[in-house]
């Protein structure tokens, strides 16, 4: 009976040691599955970030597509219109929308002719196309002519609500 007990905890004991190691081995195989798991979720999430920052930029850009579609199609229609027209009147393409804009441009537009005639006054000067008396009464002419148009438009500008010129 001793010898049967004896066996019996030695089985016993063996059997709690086979038990054990293949509870911790299937513990640590769960551990890892477990660890996997959760990779894998937040992998998942990532891939579903991912997948809708793309799906955005997706429409994103078809909505892009879909303009600079629009906006070829317009192009292409100005073109189309300017190709039938027969002549283009310079002083017409660009309109103002009150009279003020309209006399600051025409200031801009005289001040910045004078100031092209000036320089050219001063070429033909130096090409000696010109005299110096005459050179001189045109520059001062132009240049009180271009002062008052400077003022002109610093104070078109000014009541237009516009930063002053630097």
């Amino acid at each position: 009976e001793h010898l049967r007990m004896s066996l019996l905890s030695a089985v016993e004991d063996k059997m709690k040691r086979r038990l054990r190691e293949m509870f911790e081995q299937a513990q640590a195989e769960m551990n890892v599955l477990h660890k996997t798991q959760a990779d894998l979720v937040k992998g998942k999430e990532k891939l579903e970030v991912m997948v809708k920052e793309l799906e955005n930029e997706k429409v994103e850009i078809e909505n892009n597509i879909k303009l600079l579609q629009d906006k070829d199609q317009e192009v292409k229609e100005v073109l189309q219109k300017l190709d039938n027209q027969d002549k283009l009147d310079i002083d017409e393409a660009v309109v103002t929308t009150t009279p003020l804009y309209r006399q600051l441009l025409n200031s801009f537009a005289e001040e910045q002719a004078i100031e092209d005639a000036i320089y050219y006054l001063g070429e033909a000067l130096r090409k000696d196309v010109i005299d110096l008396d005459v050179f001189l009464k045109q520059v001062r002419e132009l240049s009180r002519k271009q002062f008052f148009l400077r003022a002109l438009i610093q104070k078109c500008r000014e009541k237009a609500g516009l930063p002053p010129m630097a």
